[in-house]
């Protein structure tokens, strides 16, 4: 009873944040209201109570029974274990699960919270305001939009086949190839994998050299933006942070072309909507597991070796076995 309790309070405490948003009377209304936002497709899930809930992490039991775009506006309304409660609009605001790491805060999209930042187009330089997006805002980045014009926009996610953007105004899935940075890299070695099957992580430093500042630990399986190769250190930027990475813990590449990459989703015993988790693994047969991800996510594929398929999911790059894949 206690943890009921509990739980309605919280319950109670998060909605009356949401008020603002749950008032909108159109989507535009709704999304300037909204701070946070679905960083992929994602699956959504009703929940029910577990009355043998063995801690209050762990409250509810959840069924998949539809879908989310990534850019999507939602508000946070609870927590329980990998899960979180949100509301979105459609046609009016609804409640639904996802998963925790499908939300990101992105603050308000209205105006006066935006940040002063040019936008350059094939039609003449303008000027107009643009939300930073967090991290990698400080990277200049341009987007073919048709006719020889370009866009100024943020990477949110970065993949070789598909990346997630921001261009002041939404969130979009786009191809990688028709992204644009300054680097002296050649263009089919302007993105990297990071690779290190030893130990699973690379070191970013803030100079080529192995005495350099330390600025933190790459993961094996990220992708990242090539500034310089080097014969040792290569410059890169990772999740929005520049730095040197030994070139020995990169696999140096392209973006992939549309027509080399599609997509699928994942499943165990054909099934897309159980609580069931795939692992992704950093080579095939290799021990190391990136991470795990729950059936119903929507991954790229890049192609096969054997039994297994590569992929991309999340802004990371790796090898699960093709039989989890619809």
């Amino acid at each position: 009873m206690t943890k009921r309790l509990v739980s309605a309070f919280l319950l109670i405490c998060m909605l009356l944040t949401a008020l603002p948003a749950l008032a909108a009377a159109t989507e535009e209304e709704w999304n300037a209201s909204c701070s946070w936002v679905i960083s992929r497709d994602t699956t959504l899930y009703s929940a029910s109570f577990r009355d043998d809930a063995a801690t209050s992490t762990d409250l509810y039991k959840f069924t998949a029974f539809g879908t989310i775009s990534a850019g999507s506006r939602v508000t946070v309304r609870s927590t329980s274990g990998s899960m979180r409660e949100i509301h979105y609009w459609s046609n009016g605001a609804r409640s639904a699960w996802v998963e925790d790491t499908a939300v990101r805060w992105a603050g308000s999209s209205s105006a006066d919270d935006s940040t002063e930042s040019g936008v350059s187009t094939g039609g003449g330089a303008a000027s107009e305001k643009v939300k930073s997006s967090g991290v990698w805002a400080d990277l200049p980045v341009t987007m073919e939009v048709g006719d020889g014009e370009s866009q100024r926009v943020t990477i949110e996610q970065l993949g070789t086949a598909q990346s997630i953007v921001f261009d002041g105004r939404q969130m979009l899935t786009v191809a990688t190839e028709d992204l644009h940075w300054e680097t002296e890299a050649p263009d089919d070695q302007r993105l990297a994998i990071i690779h290190a099957p030893k130990t699973g992580k690379a070191t970013l430093r803030a100079s080529a050299s192995s005495k350099a500042k330390s600025l933190g630990q790459c993961m094996a399986g990220r992708i990242v933006v090539v500034l310089k190769v080097g014969t040792t250190f290569t410059r890169v930027v990772y999740d929005g942070k520049e730095g040197c990475v030994l070139t020995s813990a990169l696999v140096l590449c392209g973006a992939v072309p549309e027509a080399d990459f599609s997509s699928a989703t994942l499943s165990y015993k054909g099934r897309t909507d159980s609580s069931a988790t795939i692992s992704v693994y950093t080579a095939t047969n290799a021990r190391r597991k990136i991470d795990q991800w729950r059936v119903g996510n929507t991954v790229v594929t890049l192609g096969e070796s054997g039994s297994w398929t590569e992929i991309e999911i999340d802004g990371w790059h790796g090898w699960c076995k093709t039989a989890y894949l619809e």
